[in-house]
């Protein structure tokens, strides 16, 4: 598979719906799978629980379930590819500027 932007589809039309959409955080994918041909992805956030003698126990609950078809996951794979991509820009600029002062 080569490395192509995501296509933007020119009949896509989005409508912000603002508050009323939820947002989901979530440290980790739990689970993941396939059934009657959908994508199912668990997600989990991590909470720590407090303990009567004084210490934590980190646990994971469930904090949101996709379930999508092939095409939908694939958008959504792009979207975080791209989203990834920004990310990275940033700190090689940062770390090329930091390389180039002297003390």
């Amino acid at each position: 598979m080569t490395d192509q932007p995501p296509a933007k589809p020119s009949d896509l039309i989005y409508e912000d719906t603002g508050a009323a959409a939820p947002l989901v955080y979530f440290d980790i994918v739990g689970a993941y799978g396939t059934m009657n041909g959908s994508v199912e992805v668990e997600l989990a956030t991590r909470i720590l629980v407090p303990k009567p003698d004084g210490s934590t126990e980190v646990k994971f609950i469930s904090s949101g379930r996709l379930r999508c078809s092939a095409n939908a996951a694939t958008n959504l794979r792009n979207g975080l590819d791209a989203a990834l991509k920004m990310l990275e820009q940033p700190q090689a600029s940062a770390a090329a500027i930091a390389a180039g002062k002297l003390n």
